[in-house]
């Protein structure tokens, strides 16, 4: 039987095999960009783009490394490659995030520790970009105070990319002589796919296009393109140059035109990674020079030599000081912590990362390394669990002195349709014109619905201000916007105000063609039977007939319309109750199974997707454990027992823009 032929690869070219002096420094400037950026550096906005330009050049070596290896052995090592990945890895990320669980748990409000618990849980299982993913977290403009685990979103892809990547050449180099050509069709239709699922997603899903490796996989892909074409032919001396010139250009220059406006992934992506990778291809031919040599400096290879741990290190250290004093920090505070965290980092790389990557446990099997490795991350899981524990039973967070609104502001904290007269009372059932937002826009976007509904207007007010929406409220109190009669307790009598209301407000919808129509209302109302009054929850039939009346009508008029489910309640009034509990805000806490009726936000689900509406529950947003509080950092969550505060629903914009079914 005649023997396969070992699958063989041309000769690679020397200069993309041997250590890269350059690329450390291109990591160093990687690093330093996101350093900039989260410290708040004037005049790097886009400094986020360094995630990029670290997941191209972990393509570049990672492809490059397992080409190597196909080409002197015919295969590839899958157990001995994640080995070396998780010697690479893990010692530090583990380190990291239990020291970083840990602190949370004792300066954090008792509320958020269980969540900053599961972050650690996902970023120890590798997961933790699918986790902010699910969870719609926009990296780059949240509102309320993010994750100190966030940035090992970018380092879970990194994993996930390691996992499938040798294992996907190795398949596509079994049993062919001549591999190259599979292997660089291969790189190119994945990336050219990837990059395309970007685009898509950037405006349809955007968080899913920031976290997910799908949407990502083009960029680490870029990077390997890079190696398979070198193994082809390398640039010339003089083009060589040009391309560093250019390269290292996209990369400053994303990083100062970019800001958090900025569509990102999306084609907005292509400068910086281009960028990286023209870089490379600076590199490729010796002597290096031009950006090449500028980058080898020794300043920067230090820099580089520890980016990974100074990547680790750097957020946690920069936002969990100002958690602990409940404010930001000022750029004259923020610039030194970030210049304190490189000293941390290079002890990081000195006493982790290096005795670990290159001591006694070098020389381990593969399978015991592995072994070693999925403990460790058992490990940190199992103690950011017991730290969570720990946080959210702790001393009970006072009432934070710095709260927003204030207590005794609370109740002024509306939105601004109230002052305008474009939220109605009782008796009225004309308003004016009422439109906000940037009134040249042909894009509309209608608010319709009660109190529960109004409550949305400054979220969906910095929307439109931010995505450019003509918006149109039309909102009344104690009116749902479901075609029902309604009693009014207040009046004592059938709701016809409501009636009348509701019939013009749906004729100036159908007059205005919007591109999207949101509809929400409290579950509270009482419907007006044979002139007496019949609570909702006693006709469930009722109430979900007349929702499916609303939507099949708004249907015909707007080309996408969202139903908001109604907001958890608090057993009592938030202010008079935190007024009287200063130094346990949780006491005013309620719990979810009382504050929420997951049954009928079901029902109300059901109704909306079977006539094709989207729906949207907001319950996690403000009851993130099985707890709702009154106060989430140092943000007052409800006005009343059941009403937001303009201040926490301005706050949720980016949660529900994330969910909306169109980005303009």
């Amino acid at each position: 039987m005649e023997t396969p032929p070992r699958p063989s690869l041309p000769r690679p070219a020397r200069a993309s095999d041997e250590f890269r002096p350059d690329i450390e420094g291109l990591r160093a400037v990687a690093v330093l960009a996101v350093l900039a950026y989260h410290a708040g550096v004037p005049g790097l906005r886009g400094g986020y783009v360094g995630v990029d330009v670290f997941f191209v050049i972990s393509g570049f070596l990672i492809t490059g490394l397992i080409l190597r290896e196909l080409e002197r052995t015919g295969a590839i090592s899958l157990p001995a490659f994640y080995a070396r990945r998780a010697r690479r890895l893990l010692p530090a990320a583990a380190c990291a995030v239990v020291t970083t669980v840990l602190v949370s748990a004792l300066v954090l409000p008792p509320l958020r520790v269980p969540d900053v618990a599961r972050d650690g849980i996902a970023a120890a299982l590798y997961s933790a970009n699918i986790r902010f993913a699910l969870q719609s977290t926009d990296y780059l403009q949240a509102d309320l105070a993010p994750s100190p685990l966030l940035h090992y979103w970018s380092l879970a892809v990194e994993e996930q990319f390691y996992l499938f990547w040798p294992a996907l050449l190795l398949l596509v180099a079994r049993g062919r002589s001549k591999p190259t050509v599979s292997i660089a069709i291969t790189v190119v239709v994945i990336g050219i796919a990837s990059l395309v699922l970007a685009i898509v997603l950037t405006s349809a899903a955007a968080p899913w296009a920031f976290y997910s490796l799908p949407s990502r996989a083009w960029e680490l892909a870029l990077g390997a393109i890079v190696v398979v074409g070198s193994r082809a032919s390398l640039p010339g001396t003089r083009l060589s140059v040009v391309a560093g010139c250019l390269g290292l250009a996209l990369v400053c220059l994303s990083a100062v035109v970019f800001d958090t406006s900025t569509p990102f992934p999306g084609t907005a992506a292509l400068m910086p990674t281009i960028g990286t990778a023209l870089i490379l291809v600076a590199g490729l031919r010796k002597p290096r020079s031009g950006v090449a040599r500028l980058l080898s400096v020794p300043p920067l290879r230090f820099l580089g030599n520890i980016s990974y741990s100074l990547y680790l290190w750097h957020w946690p250290a920069l936002l969990l000081p100002a958690a602990a004093l409940g404010r930001a920090l000022p750029l004259r505070v923020r610039f030194p912590l970030a210049l304190l965290v490189i000293p941390v980092a290079a002890a990081s790389q000195r006493w982790i990362e290096e005795p670990i990557r290159h001591g006694r446990l070098a020389v381990l099997r593969p399978s015991r390394t592995l072994a070693m490795a999925g403990a460790i991350s058992l490990i940190v899981a199992t103690l950011s669990v017991g730290a969570g524990v720990i946080g959210s039973t702790r001393l009970r967070g006072p009432v934070p002195l710095d709260l927003v609104p204030s207590l005794a502001a609370a109740r002024d904290d509306l939105p601004r349709i109230y002052k305008d007269g474009c939220h109605l009372p009782y008796r009225d059932t004309r308003s004016g014109p009422c439109t906000y937002g940037d009134l040249t826009s042909t894009t509309t976007v209608v608010l319709f619905g009660d109190s529960h509904a109004a409550q949305w207007f400054p979220t969906l007010e910095r929307l439109a201000l931010e995505r450019h929406w003509r918006l149109l409220s039309l909102t009344k109190s104690a009116c749902s916007a479901a075609e029902a009669t309604i009693w009014n307790p207040e009046l004592n009598r059938t709701y016809t105000e409501c009636d009348t209301w509701r019939t013009g407000a749906l004729a100036r919808i159908a007059a205005a063609h919007p591109r999207l129509v949101v509809i929400s209302h409290s579950r509270g109302h009482v419907f007006a039977l044979d002139d007496q009054p019949v609570a909702s929850e006693q006709r469930e039939d009722l109430w979900q007939q007349a929702l499916d009346r609303t939507i099949k009508r708004v249907s015909t008029a707007a080309q996408a319309v969202v139903i908001i489910g109604d907001t958890p309640r608090l057993a009592g009034d938030a202010p008079v109750c935190l007024s009287s509990h200063r130094y346990d805000a949780f006491a005013c806490a309620n719990p979810l199974d009382k504050a929420a009726n997951p049954t009928r936000t079901a029902g109300e689900r059901m109704i909306a997707e079977a006539d094709g509406a989207t729906f949207i529950d907001p319950t996690p947003w403000l009851c993130r454990t099985k707890m709702c509080p009154a106060v989430a950092g140092r943000i007052l969550v409800f006005r009343d027992t059941h009403h937001m505060t303009a201040t926490y629903a301005r706050a949720l914009a980016p949660r529900l823009g994330a969910q909306l079914p169109f980005v303009p």
